[in-house]
């Protein structure tokens, strides 16, 4: 027996009222097996599907959805069991409905032959005509998230293979002077003005490594007055931290 027979048992022998909880305790305390299979012992307290509706499911879910299944069986045997109760039914009793999801080999989709999903409309692009917003070689634009100034260039985009790109402005200006920026270097602008590229003077070449002193010491927000100093300052660190590695 189950806990429940059993207590229904024991409890109509002995003329008592004890608990499924009371008869549970009672055998484990006395260590009293029932002698089944794990598996076995797996019997719902309450079956809400009988073995005809079981049946049922069994004979129609194949090629239909849990959806489905549910407005049928409720139509069936005058219920209203919900989606998940259905859907559960199915999956501890290993029944399945035979859909995959996938297109069966040698399927035909409905637009074979045709280009595209939907033709041309009033709205769509037409061969060689230039968007309204496309900005010219030479435009310019503020940036917003660094607040330099980018301009449009001749130049390929290595992102995207576009044959023009924008680019900082004051680096462009620099490099057309003195050729690429070189590797572990970069520009600064002497007066801290980042809109001020007309100046090649303003522009600066330093390296990283002056770079990280430049911003240790506050060249940024440093008066005018003092910033030649530090920037003599940050490139004697360097050459004199340099030196001492060389030492060694």
């Amino acid at each position: 027996m189950n806990i429940r027979n059993l207590t229904k048992a024991f409890n109509k022998r002995f003329k008592i009222k004890k608990t499924e909880g009371n008869i549970k305790a009672a055998l484990q305390n006395h260590k009293i097996k029932c002698g089944r299979l794990h598996k076995d012992r797996l019997i719902n307290r309450v079956r809400l599907f009988t073995e005809q509706q079981v049946e049922f499911l069994r004979k129609n879910y194949p090629g239909r959805t849990v959806v489905e299944l549910r407005e049928l069986f409720n139509a069936e045997f005058k219920t209203d069991m919900t989606q998940q109760q259905i859907k559960t039914a199915v999956h501890n009793r290993g029944i399945t409905c035979g859909l995959t999801g996938h297109f069966p080999k040698g399927h035909k989709p409905w637009n074979t032959g045709t280009k595209g999903l939907t033709g041309a409309n009033k709205t769509s692009f037409k061969k060689g005509v230039i968007p309204p917003n496309r900005r010219p070689v030479g435009s310019e634009r503020v940036c917003s998230k660094d607040g330099y100034i980018l301009i449009k260039v001749k130049e390929r985009d290595p992102n995207t293979g576009f044959p023009t790109r924008w680019k900082h402005k004051h680096v462009h200006l620099w490099e057309k002077e003195n050729g690429p920026v070189p590797d572990g270097h970069c520009l600064i602008f002497k007066d801290g003005n980042k809109l001020n590229c007309e100046n090649l003077n303003n522009i600066v070449l330093v390296s990283r490594a002056e770079l990280l002193r430049l911003n240790k010491h506050g060249y940024g927000d440093a008066p005018a007055e003092i910033r030649s100093s530090i920037l003599a300052l940050a490139k004697l660190e360097v050459k004199m931290f340099e030196g001492g590695k060389r030492a060694f």
